[in-house]
């Protein structure tokens, strides 16, 4: 059902690259409209280009305000104590 995805090559991948830096992100039809860069991009939608800038962005987290759980920095692991606060100290015997 639908459409077999094709990989993307290297070199639609800078042709997108390239694109969005004359045109911006967004602009998905002048890229492909683009005589630069239409050779490149002859298999590919407005929504493949779309798609895939999203998914660089977000692997390589540069993405504007696309959230992934996958790329949240963790918190370090908490550390010992090797010198005891003294307030502490107290409250904890309570």
């Amino acid at each position: 059902m639908g459409n077999q995805k094709q990989k993307w090559t290297a070199e639609e991948e800078d042709a997108l690259h390239r694109g969005v830096q004359k045109y911006g992100a967004g602009k998905w039809k002048n890229i492909l409209r683009d005589p630069e860069f239409a050779p490149s991009l002859t298999s590919r939608s407005n929504i493949d280009l779309k798609d895939k800038w999203r998914n660089l962005n977000v692997v390589t987290g540069q993405g504007s305000n696309i959230k992934s759980r996958t790329l949240k920095h963790k918190l370090p692991a908490p550390t010992a104590v090797t010198t005891p606060d003294p307030t502490l100290q107290f409250l904890l015997s309570m």
